[in-house]
């Protein structure tokens, strides 16, 4: 090791000064593409966070998780606090997805902790010299704690609409006791630039407030309070995802939502009444992992119980694909259209002595009609 005059590590100089010639763009490429991240890394465009929870009933979701949870925020924090440029870099990146869903600590304090970081999010966002700040948010994710709720919800409606360049909001937690409260905190609430949306049935005062949102999924209870919301005041809505359907609200959807593309259905039921919505223009099948079968490492000449269960396994993924199809076929929108298969993973860990379950988006393949 080397020191200057003043006793500086010249050696640890020269590799910062490294860091800092190295292009803002190739910053962005290495922290849109880390493979180690748990959470807040995105796939495919949509924060992984989403995907881990969009699909999951918040009784066995992880309401805690491993320290490792937080290595993403911390990460770009310490980053943003580094430097003059870093903090231009990195600072856009920490604040474009605010999380106050879950914790990485002791679950026991779960209620208030989860409450702490939404109240000092929003009180921070909602200063006037922090308003740069509430430019760089694009996704929210929050869970609605039964700890001073009374004070949370109306904080956080307010904030909500302080944010300019919102595109995504996701209630992963909201107890059903709290319907009317978030119904009288949203009343008057509009946020028009909210695209994507992922909450509970309960939380439907939300949905009205996002009157252009395009995308929209349940992830709680069967969804009747927010079927209706979004039947009566959503007509812009393009996807859906965690819906009971039958076909009396396959009727409804197609005469009230004149732009729905996508339903995202499990592949287990009848969906053939989705063909009474003649807008569509893709099906995707939500399907468990084990289920993923590559026909090409399967052996003609194995015959082996194994193996021919994986056997059933493709015949079974490819009656389903012809099913959606079928219905596809008869729509009337001169798209291209398309069989798109999701494959989740449930995973089961621990927290301290906690044992969490939650669904993992694995990958997905498109089929054409």
């Amino acid at each position: 090791m080397s020191l200057n005059g003043q006793g500086m590590n010249t050696e640890s100089m020269e590799t910062r000064g490294a860091a800092l010639r190295v292009p803002t763009e190739i910053w962005l490429e290495i922290f849109s593409d880390s493979n180690f991240l748990i959470l807040g890394s995105e796939k495919d465009g949509v924060p992984r966070s989403l995907l881990l929870f969009s699909r999951v009933q918040i009784d066995i979701a992880p309401k805690t998780l491993p320290p490792a949870y937080r290595t993403w925020p911390e990460t770009l924090r310490a980053l943003s606090q580094t430097c003059r440029k870093f903090r231009t870099i990195f600072l856009p990146l920490f604040w474009k997805h605010v999380e106050a869903c879950i914790t990485s600590g002791n679950g026991t304090a779960w209620a208030a902790r989860v409450a702490t970081v939404l109240l000092d999010r929003c009180k921070g966002l909602m200063k006037r010299e922090n308003q740069h700040l509430a430019l760089h948010v694009r996704i929210f994710s929050v869970s609605l704690s039964s700890h001073l709720i009374a004070t949370v919800i109306p904080l956080f409606a307010q904030c909500l609409e302080l944010l300019p360049n919102l595109d995504t909001l996701h209630i992963l937690y909201v107890e059903r006791k709290r319907e009317e409260m978030v119904t009288a905190a949203f009343k008057n609430v509009q946020i028009p630039t909210v695209q994507t949306i992922i909450l509970p049935s309960y939380a439907h005062a939300i949905l009205r407030a996002c009157p252009l949102v395009r995308d929209v999924s349940c992830n709680g209870e069967d969804g009747d309070e927010l079927f209706k919301t979004l039947i009566d005041h959503c007509p812009h809505v393009e996807r859906i995802q965690g819906f009971e359907l039958t076909p009396a609200r396959a009727e409804e959807l197609s005469e009230n939502l004149p732009k729905l593309r996508e339903v995202a259905v499990l592949p287990y039921m009848d969906f053939s009444y989705l063909s009474t919505i003649k807008s569509l223009s893709m099906i995707e099948l939500v399907v468990k992992r084990w289920e993923d079968v590559d026909e090409t490492e399967l052996d003609i000449e194995d015959f082996s119980p194994s193996t021919a269960f994986k056997r059933k396994l493709l015949q079974l993924k490819q009656k389903r694909i012809d099913a959606a199809r079928a219905v596809l076929r008869m729509s009337t929108n001169n798209v291209p259209k398309g069989v798109k298969m999701s494959y989740w993973e449930d995973i089961t860990g621990m927290a301290g002595t906690t044992e969490y379950t939650y669904g993992c988006w694995v990958r997905a393949e498109e089929f054409d009609v």
